[in-house]
């Protein structure tokens, strides 16, 4: 059986996205200050983020068996903070926009997507519990920010301390646009 060394091109197009709007959700939501075009902003995109995550794991679990090998040996330290990295990434694109959508309805509003639709309303009205759960989106934006990082510095080591540029496996470009040889173990 040949050996995988590239992400299909579904995986890498919803990663690049979901970065793009995590990235972007982050820096929004940093900036806020009460400004009510930014919030609904904030909102819409976050409401997009849930939605991209869903198709993102649903997709995930689709084409798991055409997915590259780790480039870390299993077992090791890299392997297992490459793993767990990975996996709170993909609990934290859930936890943070569910957290800031209960927030939204403890505050007595409906989180709106673009004025496209609105998102059913979850949790009652209350000011302590819309404080409550403003504060643990906060903290859990702030993890998933930490997260992306340790995803980049992780792929900044394997360039820097084992001189593998593995940014190309995640990369939707075609093969033929790809010039340096992918680390196939």
């Amino acid at each position: 059986m040949k050996q995988v060394s590239r992400y299909p091109l579904s995986i890498s197009l919803l990663h690049w996205l979901l970065a793009i709007a995590l990235i972007g959700n982050l820096v929004i939501g940093w900036l806020l200050d009460d400004s009510e075009d930014l919030l609904a902003l904030h909102k819409s995109i976050g409401i997009a983020i849930l939605g991209l995550a869903l198709v993102r794991l649903a997709n995930r679990l689709r084409v798991r068996r055409r997915l590259p090998p780790s480039t870390n040996a299993a077992g090791t330290p890299a392997y297992l903070a490459e793993k767990t990295v990975h996996h709170l990434l993909y609990v934290l694109m859930f936890a943070v926009p569910l957290l800031g959508w209960l927030k939204t309805n403890a505050a007595g509003h409906v989180a709106n997507c673009f004025g496209l639709f609105s998102l059913p309303t979850l949790v009652p009205k209350s000011h302590e519990l819309s404080h409550w759960l403003g504060q643990l989106h906060s903290l859990t934006a702030y993890g998933l920010a930490v997260l992306v990082g340790l995803h980049v510095l992780g792929a900044l080591a394997h360039r820097v301390l084992k001189s593998e540029n593995i940014l190309p496996r995640i990369l939707p470009l075609p093969d033929r646009l790809v010039r340096q040889k992918i680390p196939s173990d």
